[in-house]
């Protein structure tokens, strides 16, 4: 550990196509809170990609082109003591590319933003010999990092680090006020669902235990928020055939702010996740004090300290989540809020992001 002052680089080799890093850093404000609570003595930069050059405090948008190129090169030279987070292992031509203009200026940590090492061989070579040259790397769980290590992306399991992959600003309001604002009834028992309508998050594992639940003659209520409807069409025709109409409400897409009200409002969030990096709207919901459900993933896993907090259900076993429905509390207490709530400032926050990163800048000096 150091307490040497260090320039730290946010770097994404995606081009997004915006003309503002204004649209850049407002779009990915959950990945970027964090920079707010890093140690004093890490001086923070956030590098993008776009049409055009633009820059506002300490991010900055460059263009792919000879003249970006130029233009960054210039910018990093006169930097000292440098720290690279480099997002994702999906662009292993730009990692090497930007480690060769570089040289041995700066120290190289790559985080990891869900999925796994190409099935391709090829594609995993080019994989394996840019990204081991890394000196550390960000997981949200070590579980997530194994098959990396198998297959020599990363050498060895000591440079990963669990850090959270993104954050939210959400708050722990009252319960009551905002079912009163959304007109629900203080005395039902209420879940949320947010996420895609696809075989990964599996959509249809929830309606099966929900299914189950109302069989036992519970009084309960889903709203369920989503974007993408693969499975939309599916899903109606077995709510229409179980009568599930009254206790299924498909809410559809909203304003990501506006969920805030609903997390709080609501008693559990399920999620049946078979793969993901973190849980955007896991996070969200323990922000709001509402109890997670959640299958058996690593991310889930780190999340909820292994199930410690709320509950964990085989992936894909509708019939084990079902039993932890029908075994639910009716509502969940204003202690069971706050303990969730203090998960996730421990955890999840912005805060104990910024706390992790800038431990892994100042070990890699």
């Amino acid at each position: 550990m150091t307490n040497l002052d260090l320039n730290f680089i946010d770097f994404s080799a995606q081009n997004r196509n915006f003309s503002s890093i204004l649209q850049e850093t407002d779009s990915i404000q959950p990945s970027l809170g964090y920079i707010n609570y890093l140690n004093g003595n890490i001086k923070p930069t956030v590098i993008r990609f776009g049409r055009s050059y633009d820059e506002n405090d300490y991010a900055f948008l460059f263009k792919y082109s000879f003249i970006g190129y130029w233009k960054l090169y210039q910018f990093l030279r006169k930097k000292d003591n440098l720290v690279v987070l480099f997002h994702s292992f999906s662009f292993p031509f730009s990692f090497l590319f930007f480690q060769l203009l570089l040289g041995k200026k700066a120290k190289w940590i790559v985080q990891h933003h869900a999925g796994e090492p190409s099935k391709n061989l090829i594609k995993r070579t080019i994989q394996k010999i840019a990204f081991s040259r890394a000196d550390k790397y960000l997981f949200v769980t070590k579980e997530q990092a194994k098959n990396y290590v198998k297959h020599g992306l990363i050498k060895t399991i000591e440079n990963v680090n669990e850090v959270m992959e993104l954050s939210t600003g959400f708050q722990l309001k009252s319960k009551e006020h905002c079912r009163d604002d959304l007109q629900i009834d203080i005395d039902k028992k209420v879940f949320i669902w947010v996420g895609h309508l696809d075989k990964n998050k599996d959509p249809m594992c929830a309606l099966n235990a929900f299914k189950k639940l109302k069989e036992v003659n519970a009084e309960f209520v889903v709203y369920m928020f989503f974007g993408e409807t693969v499975l939309l069409d599916e899903m109606k025709k077995f709510i229409e055939i179980n009568q599930l109409e009254k206790n299924i409400i498909l809410k559809g897409k909203v304003e990501n702010h506006e969920l805030e009200k609903w997390y709080n409002a609501a008693d559990y969030l399920v999620a049946c996740s078979h793969s993901e990096g973190s849980g955007t709207s896991v996070a969200e919901a323990m922000a709001c004090g509402c109890t997670p459900i959640l299958s058996s993933i690593p991310s889930f896993k780190f999340m909820t300290n292994n199930g410690e907090i709320g509950y964990n259900f085989e992936t894909g076993n509708s019939d084990e989540l079902a039993k932890i429905l029908i075994n639910l509390p009716k509502t969940a207490s204003i202690e069971d809020r706050e303990i969730i709530r203090k998960q996730f400032d421990e955890k999840l926050s912005y805060k104990a992001i910024g706390k992790g990163i800038s431990k892994v800048i100042n070990q890699i000096q």
